[in-house]
């Protein structure tokens, strides 16, 4: 491969923040296949731009349910022309484009487990979600674009304070525990065994972009890295090889 892929994300405030869970799962996923990329930044508001001039696939419709919407990530392989989007079509088509540059991160007959593990994994860090509405990283074009969007679909956006804060925490304790229940108790590193593989980006990609959001120096960080034995700051401190 002569010319490193792209990753198409979008930037905040904060250099140890950047982007979202969902691009961060393809940080990890090109990590994990141990391929060289380089990140192009694009704020929110410019997405359907550049994905309609680079002829990236839509991910969805719009409110009107004909519309396309467009979303990050999206890779653009010089090397084959290709563009994609979506996090778990990316691993597919490196497992597919690259298979013996690193694990293969959705093998064979792993995939309905896996991406049924992403919306499981998705679900219970719903409770999350409060504590990352003050929005403060975010620049200001992202940030105008994304509370009008969730404006848009109904969302309440407010910061939980006080006891509200404390029970909301709760619900975020209560959540990771279910998600513990699941992980490898045998001795296996990762979610799949003994390599890592989408799951584990999927995992991981939370974690990450919940502790750029918290801070990584911030008692609520520190407080959920030390839950349920330590599983979480665990997980991370094996993976920043990746980042």
């Amino acid at each position: 491969m002569s010319e490193q892929i792209i990753l198409y994300d979008f930037p905040t405030k904060d250099a140890d923040a950047p982007g979202s869970s969902t691009t961060w799962r393809t940080r990890y996923c090109l990590s994990i296949k141990n391929l060289k990329f380089q990140v192009v930044w694009v704020e929110l508001p410019d997405v359907e731009a550049l994905a309609v001039r680079i002829r990236a696939p839509p991910t969805g419709v719009k409110q009107d349910g004909k519309s396309p919407f467009y979303t990050i990530p999206i890779i653009q392989d010089p090397s084959t022309g290709a563009v994609v989007s979506e996090s778990a079509a990316i691993a597919e088509y490196l497992d597919k484009t690259y298979p013996t540059s690193g694990p293969m991160l959705i093998p064979a007959g792993t995939k309905v487990l896996q991406l049924a593990f992403r919306e499981a994994v998705a679900e219970n860090f719903m409770p999350t979600r409060p504590f990352f509405w003050s929005g403060e990283i975010l620049n200001d074009a992202t940030k105008s674009y994304l509370f009008k969007r969730l404006e848009d679909l109904g969302v309440v956006v407010k910061v939980p304070e006080g006891e509200e804060r404390e029970k909301q925490w709760a619900k975020v304790q209560a959540g990771l525990g279910k998600i513990e229940k699941w992980l490898p108790k045998d001795g296996f590193e990762f979610v799949m065994g003994s390599e890592p593989s989408f799951a584990d980006a999927v995992l991981c990609a939370f974690l990450r972009f919940t502790r750029g959001i918290l801070g990584r120096e911030s008692r609520e960080w520190k407080e959920m890295a030390s839950w349920h034995d330590g599983r979480w700051g665990k997980i991370m401190d094996r993976f920043s090889q990746y980042e």
